[in-house]
């Protein structure tokens, strides 16, 4: 068992711009066919699985039809060899930090082939044996599972895991694993909801660094 603590961090929001990609491309598609999405789904449930669709049931039944467009729209974007992947170097840079504080880990929503291919192309070493990704489990975030499976896989115990995320849903899944869930305000303030699920919340990454410098 690791004798540093364990930091996992999501690589499509923290080092690239997928989070802003996906949403753009929900504003697109709700401006085309004249849909009125509301906050809440633009900030915690913009991702095509929705497992908490009972929470949003009506709105939802107003979108179902293009979250398969969407996710082949973003599919293309994020695919495409002539995207130049948008890095946030600052977030590299504090990375390259942690690792020598903490047993990094990463979690993505793309397949582990196709984030595989996006670092390459950004020039970005990361030890691949370190990344999951939540197409490996049956259901993606807000659930636990991904989380688990990390946990489960590395002999870690889940209460011992801190999760940094930008997303309401990346919170929520850290709750439900009983990991600490960091929230960072990347792409909005925290709401109630992610202080209620958020064991802290932080609105810049200084002081997401101070706070994990206090953990050491």
């Amino acid at each position: 068992m690791t004798t540093k603590k364990t930091l996992v961090i999501t690589l499509d929001d923290f080092i690239f711009e997928h989070y802003k990609i996906k949403q753009n491309i929900w504003k697109n598609i709700a401006k085309e066919h004249k849909l009125k999405l509301t906050e809440t789904f633009l900030m915690g449930h913009y991702d095509a699985h929705l497992e908490k669709r009972e929470k949003l049931e009506r709105e939802y039944r107003l979108i179902a039809p293009f979250v398969s467009e969407v996710e082949a729209r973003y599919q293309k974007v994020v695919s495409s060899t002539l995207l130049e992947p948008a890095i946030k170097l600052d977030h590299l840079d504090k990375l390259n930090q942690w690792a020598n504080d903490f047993d990094l880990y990463f979690i993505t929503n793309h397949r582990i082939e196709q984030i595989k291919n996006l670092l390459e192309k950004a020039k970005i070493e990361l030890n691949f044996d370190h990344i999951y990704s939540t197409k490996q489990v049956l259901n993606a975030k807000p659930e636990a599972d991904i989380y688990l499976k990390l946990a489960r896989l590395q002999n870690i115990k889940p209460n011992t895991m801190i999760i940094l995320d930008a997303t309401l849903n990346g919170v929520q899944a850290s709750y439900l694993a009983n990991a600490k869930g960091l929230f960072l305000a990347q792409y909005m303030r925290p709401n109630q909801a992610i202080k209620d699920f958020a064991f802290a919340y932080f609105n810049t990454l200084d002081d997401v660094d101070a706070y994990l410098k206090e953990l050491l």
